[in-house]
């Protein structure tokens, strides 16, 4: 039996969770406060100009700090004032497990996604000539 040739996509690289994650841990590690709309706004506002719709979630958004939680990458707090009747929001701060997972691992992503880029180039570069 002949064996297939197939392009293997590095599918997980371009993962809107992981890119998710590793803003908010990024944008935290550098002090500044996070909270799901913040990431759903900037996300909306980045991508908005892209040819191809970027899928911008408010669910991913919560379930990725959700997640992010639950690792004990970040911790969170309610804010709001009841007695003025404004809705909390819940604020998130980088825990050192957050910082420690962020600086081991951010290289090793953008790695990565540059490599998918690479390989697009190449495959776009193919077609036109």
């Amino acid at each position: 039996m002949e064996k297939r040739n197939r392009l293997v996509a590095p599918r997980n690289v371009v993962n809107t969770k992981m890119l998710y994650s590793f803003y908010i841990l990024k944008e935290l590690a550098k002090g500044n406060t996070i909270f799901g709309n913040k990431v759903l706004d900037e996300f909306k506002s980045r991508f908005e100009s892209t040819a191809l719709p970027f899928p911008v979630s408010s669910s991913t958004v919560y379930e990725t700090l959700y997640d992010l939680e639950t690792k004990g990458y970040v911790t969170s707090t309610w804010s709001g004032d009841e007695f003025l009747n404004k809705r909390s929001k819940k604020i998130y701060s980088i825990t050192d497990a957050g910082i420690e997972y962020y600086k081991y691992h951010i290289a090793d992503y953008i790695s990565n996604l540059n490599k998918t880029k690479a390989t697009l180039d190449i495959m776009i570069e193919m077609l036109k000539k």
